[in-house]
């Protein structure tokens, strides 16, 4: 009985293990670019943690290398094909020396109105950063 208990356990273990790292590998930036110091990160992920069906969102998240803050905006764009789809408004930061900002918790996220989850996965779909503009700044507030 015990060689049994013992079986079950190290299954669910391994299960467990396996199942925590395929997670983890979803959870992980990937990086986009590195300009003046700011390196630009991307990951996608559901809005609704709860639920795998829920609309993708692209997170980002963007560190500053320098020893000075900086003032970073973009705009996000959404292609299909060749064809602009979407743009996000301005989105302005600004962060620190030697810190960064990510996803949600600072407004980084960026969901289609108009996409589907196939198309945003599609091999047609591509998305880019425009109107990128990084300044030195004294501090941020």
């Amino acid at each position: 009985m015990k060689q049994i208990t013992l079986l079950a356990f190290m299954t669910l273990a391994l299960l467990v293990a396996g199942s925590t790292q395929e997670a983890s590998a979803q959870r992980r930036y990937v990086d986009h670019s590195e300009v003046d110091g700011v390196i630009i990160q991307y990951r996608w992920a559901n809005s609704d943690w709860r639920d795998s069906d829920s609309p993708l969102e692209l997170r980002l998240r963007i560190r500053n290398r320098n020893t000075h803050p900086v003032s970073v905006s973009y705009v996000i764009e959404f292609f299909m094909g060749p064809e602009l789809k979407e743009s996000s408004d301005l989105t302005k930061l600004c962060i620190n020396s030697r810190r960064s900002k990510t996803g949600r918790l600072n407004g980084m996220y960026y969901q289609s109105g108009i996409l589907s989850n196939e198309e945003l996965q599609s091999e047609e779909f591509n998305w880019e950063i425009e109107d990128l503009e990084i300044k030195e700044v004294d501090e941020c507030r």
